[in-house]
C-alpha cells in the first residue's frame, strides 16, 4: 500500500482550485503523494478516559466571613436579625463578603441598604 498514489491529487501533492489559479498542499496525503495510512480508521473522541475525569480544583481559599470593622458589625446586625430567614441572611451574608471583595469596605450607601432588609417592614395604617 505504500506504492499507492493518493486518490485526491493523483501523486503530485498539491491540487488546484476550478479556476486554475492557484493551488495548494493535498489534505489527502499532506503533500507526499502516497496514500495516508487508513489502517486505523476509528478515532474515538469521546471523553471516556479517567484522566478527564479528575476531581475538580479546590474553591479559592477566600474569607468566610466579613472582613472589615463595618463588614462584622452589619454581619452582627444581620444574624440578629428576628424579621430575616436563615436563607435570606445567608445571601445577605454572601451579599456583603461580595461587596467587600469589590471595594475594599463597605461603604455607607450599602450598609443602609443592608440595615434597611433587616429592619421589620412598617405597618401600614388603615
Amino acid at each position: 500500500m505504500e506504492g499507492d498514489l493518493c486518490r485526491l491529487c493523483g501523486g503530485d501533492g498539491r491540487i488546484g482550485n476550478a479556476l486554475g489559479r492557484s493551488t495548494a498542499t493535498c489534505p489527502g496525503c499532506h503533500g507526499s503523494g502516497r496514500r495516508a495510512d487508513t489502517s486505523s480508521r476509528f478515532h474515538d473522541v469521546t471523553k471516556t478516559k479517567p484522566s478527564h475525569y479528575r476531581p475538580a480544583a479546590a474553591v479559592a481559599a477566600g474569607p468566610k466571613t466579613p472582613v472589615t470593622t463595618e463588614g462584622v458589625q452589619l454581619a452582627s446586625e444581620v444574624n440578629a436579625s428576628a424579621v430575616l430567614a436563615a436563607d435570606a441572611k445567608a445571601r445577605l451574608l454572601a451579599e456583603i463578603m461580595q461587596h467587600e471583595s469589590r471595594h475594599g469596605r463597605c461603604t455607607r450607601s450599602f450598609i443602609k441598604k443592608i440595615r434597611k432588609q433587616t429592619r421589620a417592614a412598617p405597618e401600614e395604617k388603615a
